[in-house]
């Protein structure tokens, strides 16, 4: 899959539950680091200053061993 010249991928790790559920109400560590990651994009001209994220949590899918693939 070839990435869109107006697609942002931003990829985090480490985020618990907490910071997950944060994240969905609009607040907390991600929440901040998202926004921030975003407005220097727009101040470098990199999007356009009226672009909006949008955002997907996934989570990797552990094996049935417990541990993840």
């Amino acid at each position: 899959m070839t990435q869109q010249a107006n697609t942002i991928i931003l990829e985090m790790t480490g985020a618990d539950k907490d910071d997950i559920n944060d994240l969905r109400n609009g607040e907390g560590k991600i929440f901040r680091k998202i926004r921030s990651m975003i407005e220097q994009l727009k101040q470098q001209g990199e999007v356009d200053e009226n672009a909006q994220p949008v955002i997907a949590i996934v989570q990797k899918k552990k094996d049935k061993k417990g541990l993840l693939d």
